[in-house]
């Protein structure tokens, strides 16, 4: 199953604040992101588009869909929408709105692919390290333990485990006795007249089965159309066999004709064949026959090919030519038009990014210079009792101040014991002075910083209108992959191009060769005329002029003796099929005869049978019921623990785990009849059994042996949805585990999994770049960088990586 995930669109959900839009088309998908950036809201964004809920959030929360818009949301609203093959649902749904008391949308999948999802698909770093603990038992002896309800609930044990106790009776039939005393007396009821109704059973079964046998045989012989269940009545068919039987007469009669004439044919072909001019055609014949097949093989194979690589081509370039008549042209004509188009692309992305990086930084300065006039205003504000005019005439009064009283008013300020009243006057002149020069400085740094602010906002304007779209850079980073991809497939086919535009050159001048010499001899060309009509007439398509006209002679009379075999056989079946419909006829009047005597004894039999024939019919069906459930019962216990859970849990912890000698494992049920207990317990790899894991396995074997239980969960049924998404899980793992969980990833990767994998270690995200980066032409990996701007919106730049096949080590 090769489906995807394409693309997530998700705006002001939990941690994520504004929108961001990334893509998911590709077989692997990183993301990294420090703490709180929204790598675990990503994930849960998928959640909900795909299964219209967070169930990795209700599980801990009932209350969790007041806490999935964005706190800062400007419609205290979330949004998300995702986007899947079409294969996976009807093409709707995917898109929800979350208003913080209901989910409004309709989910991407269908319930039975959600809950899929969510039980084997998704993976939340919140249930890894509770995934054991999930399923551990309290006491072995409690059948409402946890991991006891999983296990019955997966097998259905508890259904029919009562199915089989009410079925008890039916065992023996001694246990009868007491609740059912009917039952014995029709037991003993008319065994004579049961021994005459059984032969008389036996006759009609035998005439039966040799009915049977002798219309199987008329079918055979007739090759009737009849259905098998349908009877055959031996008047109906016979005129039907006899006029089957002259029509192969008269085919017979018409194919003797034919041969007749083709045998003086032969003689001519000879005849012809013996003379100088016959010798050259016949190696024209040859020589184009030669030059034919090898086009024909070149066609077939690598000409196929290039044809469906020019074709995907001229799809985006119509200017291409065809590659019927000079392959070598078209492919280079392909190349060089894929070639500059991928330059023009690569050209456009380059463009994209400088302009997309300038903008951020002009927008960062627009946000820097609005917060300095905002400052530069507030101070401006503060200092409005500035005034140089008043310093200057409290100076000119200054100098009519001779005592404590005031020039202007007369008051007498010795009154208010602040001082001297002309030095009160000197500092105030002072105090304005400096306010006004504060002012004056103010004034011209906002006329500066605004001169920039304004610059500013105009490139911003300008750069807006050329930066792509997401969506548009999006299709143009995927066209820029398409062309990287036709130009190694081009390289590939180059050799071969050149190839077919010499095989055809020489399959059209052997043919122009054997034209002339085949319009020089107007004898064999009437020939080869009257071999086309016989080629008609036994309505078979006429053979190219350049085959050798001995050639198309044998070839007629193979095809003459294989229809006249078939005609002789059909015939003679035929002919066998009469005798046999004249023994069915003296079949069916035994079988009617034999059919009306066991009516009668039935009827006898009737009365005195009835109890019993009932009480044997449903004592054979409980029987045959509790051994169904009992077979049914084992088998489920064996596959779900040996060939299903255990064994591929097993496989996955000791591929991840090496030098770990305890295997996790859940316990097997000892006894069939007696009630399912499971438990948790591990396997010593040289034989015998451990504790708990939690009591033999270290801090990271136990989280790897969590991991592993949740991938032979996902891996031990049928694939429903292609699709692994995990949160973190490398929690206490070293570097061995690591490697090891990377090859299992690039493994699963290669068996059609789609992998989204969420870390928050550099060095793990780097490396694990490393691990699942492509490694064939069609193979694709897509890395998710989440962080913050300056406002604190969320950013998710990713970036798409395509196949680079290494020339140096081909070369």
């Amino acid at each position: 199953m090769n489906c995807r995930m394409t693309s997530l669109t998700v705006r002001d959900f939990r941690s994520i604040r504004g929108e961001v839009t990334v893509s998911l088309d590709a077989p692997a998908v990183l993301i990294h992101g420090p703490n709180g950036t929204g790598k675990t809201s990503l994930l849960s964004a998928i959640e909900l588009g795909l299964t219209g809920a967070v169930g990795s959030f209700a599980r801990f929360d009932p209350n969790y869909l007041t806490y999935l818009p964005h706190k800062l949301s400007p419609d205290s609203s979330a949004h998300v929408s995702i986007q899947a093959d079409e294969k996976m649902s009807d093409g709707s749904g995917g898109s929800f709105t979350a208003n913080g008391s209901a989910i409004i949308g309709r989910g991407k999948l269908s319930e039975e692919q959600a809950r899929f999802y969510t039980e084997r698909c998704y993976l939340a770093q919140a249930s890894l390290g509770r995934l054991l603990e999930l399923y551990e038992h309290q006491d072995a002896r409690n059948s409402s333990s946890p991991l006891t309800r999983f296990v019955k609930e997966i097998l259905g044990l508890d259904a029919l485990d009562a199915l089989i106790d009410g079925l008890h009776l039916s065992g023996d039939v001694r246990r009868f006795r007491e609740p059912s005393p009917l039952f014995w007396a029709a037991r003993a009821d008319a065994p004579s007249l049961d021994d005459a109704v059984e032969a008389a059973a036996a006759r009609v079964e035998a005439a039966e089965r040799e009915r049977d046998q002798i219309e199987a045989r008329l079918r055979e012989l007739s090759g009737s159309t009849l259905a098998a269940d349908h009877a055959i009545f031996p008047d109906g068919l016979r005129p039907d066999l006899e006029r089957r039987v002259q029509e192969h007469e008269e085919k017979l009669s018409r194919l003797a004709r034919i041969r007749r004439d083709l045998n003086a044919a032969t003689s001519l072909v000879a005849a012809a064949a013996m003379t100088e001019a016959g010798s050259a055609r016949a190696d024209a014949e040859m020589t184009s026959s030669g030059a034919r097949e090898a086009l024909a093989r070149w066609r077939a194979g690598p000409g196929a090919r290039l044809e469906q690589l020019l074709s995907a081509i001229q799809k985006a370039f119509p200017e291409i030519p065809a590659s019927s008549s000079d392959p070598s042209a078209a492919h280079a004509a392909a190349k060089q038009a894929v070639e500059g188009a991928r330059a023009r692309l690569r050209g456009t992305v380059d463009a994209d990014s400088a302009a997309t990086k300038t903008l951020s930084e002009i927008t960062t300065s627009v946000i820097q210079g609005q917060g300095r006039i905002d400052t530069i205003d507030r101070q401006l504000a503060a200092e409005g009792g500035a005034n140089r005019e008043l310093a200057e005439a409290l100076s000119a009064i200054s100098t009519q101040i001779n005592d404590e009283h005031c020039p202007v008013c007369g008051r007498d300020y010795a009154e208010l014991g602040d001082g001297p009243l002309a030095a009160h006057v000197s500092a105030e002149i002072g105090r304005l002075v400096t306010a006004a020069g504060r002012v004056e400085a103010l004034v011209r740094d906002r006329s500066k910083t605004l001169a920039a602010l304004t610059d500013a906002r105009r490139k911003q304007t300008e750069l807006q209108g050329t930066v792509l779209s997401p969506t548009e850079r999006e299709r143009v980073i995927f066209q820029l992959a398409q062309r990287d991809e036709w130009l190694n497939n081009l390289q590939d086919l180059a050799g071969e191009a050149i190839a077919g535009s010499r095989l055809i050159r020489d399959a059209t001048k052997a043919a122009q060769v054997l034209a002339a010499l085949n319009s020089q001899t107007t004898s064999i060309s009437g020939l080869r005329a009257e071999l086309d009509i016989y080629a008609l007439q036994l309505e078979i398509e006429p053979e190219p002029a350049d085959v050798p006209l001995a050639a198309v002679v044998q070839f007629m009379r193979s095809e003459l003796d294989r229809r006249e075999a078939n005609e002789s056989s059909g015939k003679a079946k035929l002919e066998q099929a009469l005798t046999t419909l004249r023994t069915l006829a003296s079949n069916q009047q035994s079988l009617n005869e034999n059919r009306k005597m066991l009516k009668a004894l039935q009827e006898k039999q009737t009365k005195s049978a009835t109890q019993r024939q009932e009480a044997d019919r449903r004592i054979s069906v409980a029987k045959d019921l509790m051994a169904r459930a009992q077979t049914v019962r084992g088998k489920h216990v064996r596959d779900i623990f040996n060939d299903e859970l255990n064994a591929v849990w097993r496989q996955l912890f000791i591929r991840l785990a090496p030098d770990e000698n305890f295997v996790p494992a859940f316990a097997l049920p000892e006894i069939a009849g007696k009630p399912v207990e499971a438990v948790l317990e591990t396997h010593y790899r040289s034989g015998g059994k451990g504790g708990n894991p939690r009591a033999m396995l270290s801090a990271g074997n136990l989280n790897t042996a969590a991991l592993t239980l949740f991938l032979s969960l996902h891996l031990s049924v049928r694939a429903k949805l292609p699709w692994l998404v995990i949160d973190d899980p490398v929690q206490s793992m070293d570097d061995v585990h690591i490697a090891q969980f990377a090859a299992l990833l690039r493994t699963l990767k290669q068996h059609g999994r789609q992998i989204i994998i969420a870390v928050h270690d550099r060095q793990l995200f780097d490396y694990l770049s490393l691990e699942l980066s492509p490694t064939f032409n069609g193979d694709r990996l897509i890395t998710i960088e989440l962080g913050r701007n300056a406002d604190g919106y969320t950013t998710a730049p990713w970036a798409l990586t395509t196949f680079e096949p290494d020339r140096a080590v081909a070369a």
